[in-house]
């Protein structure tokens, strides 16, 4: 068993598009590549996709519970819930839980992003049965011993200190929390000042008052629908909360932390598109709608690193070309479009020798201020629909990746689309789509936040 984290993906207009396509969900549906969709008499969102020749299975439980939703007393409590996965619970010990896990030869493990923890499990088919009862035990049947919640802190602390280690993640937190400030700004680390604070009390009142059934929705992939909502059947969760999430709202400004060291890293954003409206959960359509997927066009055009193995990506990356032309030190730069339920952030980051950086980021941001004058090459536009396509496309390979996109589609609307609805819209994007899009994004009010050896990295008011 492990406890992980995972990042967002930076293209996500497919996850946009489909669910503002989305109807008024059914009681049970199934689309043409054999995904079903139903309901459980408690609320629980399930769909299935039992399309693979894997002797293998994944189960997995979404709880649209992630950091945002945390109060200011609460900071890092998801953190603690996510490494306390392996932990007693309601109906199993410990011991119980991962004798059960190791005697099938399967993998239960917790991840999270800023709106959702993940409890996945892989089990080989013939022994589903007893994996799904171990993976709806730990992820809602928490029991939150206090002696096992002041072991699991050890782990908090040890995480959080590996985190400080690592710039990239780092500039990662600081970048969400000078955009957000609270909501998508906290953390998915918990804060030095929690270590030690977590209690049952405080753990179980997060999850009484967050893992409710309308928040919660059950994906398996290899595996038959009747069979898992067998499963499933005796799972217990609340019908429904009190919790109202609050809309996240985009604030700019700039961060910056001096560790010194030969290298600066640097990111620049404003905000990007969501996929609903202000946190309503209406869905975005019409123009709204091809702005997303024009944006991860944009994205594309703009340059999301190299393509090809090794290589410096300048070929196919307008802003690497435009570094690449200010510097002849090593760097690195790539377009950013990372995306929420009701917001999202659109920019690049850059890491350079720190007496560069200043030339690296006023290199970057002049290509995004030419696109917003100057527009976009025709054959720029074709070549970045492809690449948005063969992206979506290839993400779908991945098992993880499809039940994340089905997941992020049931939470917000219940339904699922389908890829080559999303290819039709792709085709559909303008070059004006793109310039109108870059315009109403790119100048929008930036976020900046830089770390590392700073000495030479300009401020955002001197770039801007």
């Amino acid at each position: 068993m492990s406890a992980k984290f995972t990042s967002r993906s930076v293209l996500q207009a497919f996850k946009r598009h489909v669910s503002a396509r989305a109807n008024t969900a059914r009681q049970e549906s199934t689309d043409a590549a054999g995904l079903q969709v139903s309901k459980l008499p408690n609320g629980v969102t399930v769909a299935s996709l039992d399309s693979t020749t894997s002797p293998v299975a994944r189960v997995v439980l979404v709880a649209n519970v992630g950091p945002r939703f945390e109060e200011s007393d609460q900071l890092g409590i998801t953190h603690c819930l996510r490494v306390s996965v392996d932990q007693a619970n309601k109906s199993k010990t410990a011991f119980e839980l991962t004798r059960h896990l190791t005697q099938i030869g399967a993998n239960l493990s917790c991840t999270a992003t800023r709106e959702n923890l993940m409890y996945s499990l892989d089990c080989l088919k013939d022994n589903l049965d007893i994996g799904v009862s171990c993976l709806v035990s730990a992820a809602t049947q928490q029991a939150f011993k206090p002696w096992e919640i002041q072991d699991c802190q050890q782990r908090i602390a040890f995480e959080a200190a590996v985190v400080e280690q690592q710039p990239e993640a780092r500039l990662t937190e600081m970048l969400h929390q000078v955009a957000y400030r609270d909501t998508l700004g906290r953390s998915l680390y918990a804060p030095s000042h929690m270590f030690g604070k977590y209690s049952s009390e405080m753990l179980m009142e997060y999850v009484n008052k967050n893992f409710t059934a309308e928040r919660m929705a059950v994906i398996g992939l290899g595996i038959g629908h009747k069979q898992l909502t067998r499963y499933l059947k005796t799972m217990s969760v609340p019908g429904s909360g009190s919790n109202t999430a609050k809309a996240a709202k985009y604030s700019g400004g700039e961060v910056r932390h001096e560790i010194g060291g030969d290298t600066a890293y640097a990111a620049i954003v404003t905000e990007g598109l969501g996929a609903t409206i202000s946190g309503s959960k209406k869905s975005i359509t019409g123009s709204q709608n091809k702005d997303a997927v024009a944006l991860s066009v944009l994205q594309c055009v703009m340059g999301c690193g190299p393509t090809i193995k090794w290589s410096n990506g300048s070929a196919a990356s307008k802003i690497i070309q435009a570094a690449g032309q200010a510097t002849d030190q090593p760097f690195a730069t790539s377009c950013i479009n990372t995306t929420y339920s009701d917001s999202g952030l659109f920019g690049f980051y850059a890491v350079a020798q720190a007496s560069q950086m200043g030339q690296v980021l006023k290199a970057v941001l002049s290509e995004f201020g030419s696109v917003t004058k100057n527009g976009v090459a025709d054959q720029d536009v074709q070549k970045a629909k492809m690449q948005v396509k063969a992206c979506a496309a290839m993400m779908s390979e991945n098992g993880s990746n499809v039940i994340q996109n089905i997941a992020q589609q049931l939470l917000s609307e219940g339904t699922v689309q389908s890829q080559e609805e999303f290819f039709r819209l792709v085709d559909s994007v303008s070059k004006q789509d793109v310039v109108n899009v870059a315009k109403k994004v790119i100048n929008g009010k930036p976020s900046m936040a830089a770390i590392g050896n700073l000495s030479t990295t300009p401020h955002l008011d001197e770039l801007m």
